[in-house]
């Protein structure tokens, strides 16, 4: 989760501790006028990350990663301000022979931001 240059620290980025069994939903407002990369990451462990993006009026699904083979980055543009609600979950694919029942790890979520080059 290396920032990219010419890119700013959106202050929604955050991380929070996870299992296999939690499901983190956040809340979070794009401006318009801005190119956003969306970055996730956690312990190894925990892999792969199933992140959905959603319409928190609707409910209506706008992307999930499970489609494009849980990449764990995707870039965006916005012209104008929108609200999107993600969930967030670990799979734990990546260790077959360990219970990861109550295995804990820290997921990170960065979000990065520009202004529309004028």
């Amino acid at each position: 989760m290396d920032l990219q240059k010419g890119y700013k620290i959106n202050s929604q980025s955050r991380g929070v501790l996870i299992t296999t069994q939690d499901t983190v939903e956040l809340n979070v407002v794009f401006y318009g006028q801005k190119d956003y990369i969306f970055s996730f990451c956690t312990d190894k462990e925990l892999y792969p990350i199933h992140f959905r993006i959603f319409d928190p009026e609707s409910e209506s699904l706008i992307y999930d990663n499970s489609e494009d083979k849980y990449i764990e980055s995707l870039g965006v543009g916005f012209d104008v301000t929108k609200n999107l609600k993600f969930k967030i979950n670990v799979l734990g694919k990546t260790n077959e022979t360990a219970d990861l029942y109550g295995y804990s790890g820290c997921l990170g979520v960065l979000f990065q931001y520009r202004s529309y080059d004028k």
